[in-house]
């Protein structure tokens, strides 16, 4: 199997197991910090149609970096999937909310492990960054293969939040996109909306 595949097959592997399926509400309960990714409305069409708590029991997960492995400590998290209406997935987003003590260790552990990743794969060097006020780091496939097209992290310094985004492939007929053109289109205009409804949600909708 080339690196490519392996590296995005494994980052889906390792992020699938450590989720539960709860309501909206008992995913946000008690931490205000999440509850901005959890209610979004997109001028496309896109839609939140499932969100999933952390696991009970779940404080840290394991990531790669080309020094070995390293823990992420985590005091909440939530997994939001979005669709197009009559598509399968589009996006699997975790948010979770690090430690602020620990914030700039395990943020430096992130951004080694996203270098882990960009072996064999694409770096989206265009990505403007930050984007209303996250700082971002993304790569993508070079064509429409495989489970999972891209991979993007947001950091909200202030808040202590990191997002991992994966911007899913799907079947042709299930999919919003027929093009790699297509894809990064709809890729940069969900992380622009995304990132901008983030930023509402938290000012209160001002």
């Amino acid at each position: 199997m080339p690196l490519t595949q392996t590296v995005f097959a494994i980052t889906v592997i390792s992020f699938s197991g450590s989720w539960s399926s709860n309501l909206t509400a008992q995913a946000a309960s008690g931490t205000p910090a999440l509850q901005p990714y959890l209610s979004c409305q997109f001028s496309d069409g896109l839609q939140i149609v499932e969100t999933d708590p952390l696991a009970p029991g779940i404080t840290s997960r394991a990531v790669d970096t080309d020094t070995g492995p390293r823990q992420i400590d985590l005091e909440a998290g939530v997994r939001v999937m979005f669709a197009y209406p009559g598509t399968d997935f589009y996006a699997n987003v975790k948010a979770e909310l690090l430690p602020a003590a620990n914030y700039p260790r395990l943020k430096r552990s992130l951004l080694d492990n996203f270098d882990h990743l960009t072996h064999g794969n694409i770096v989206n060097a265009a990505q403007r960054t930050p984007l209303n006020g996250f700082e971002v780091r993304g790569l993508d496939r070079e064509r429409l293969e495989g489970g999972v097209l891209g991979i993007y992290l947001l950091f909200d310094d202030s808040a202590h939040v990191v997002t991992t985004i994966y911007m899913l492939n799907q079947e042709p007929q299930d999919r919003q996109f027929q093009t790699m053109e297509e894809y990064r289109a709809l890729r940069d205009h969900f992380l622009a909306a995304y990132t901008a409804c983030i930023r509402k949600n938290q000012q209160g909708g001002k």
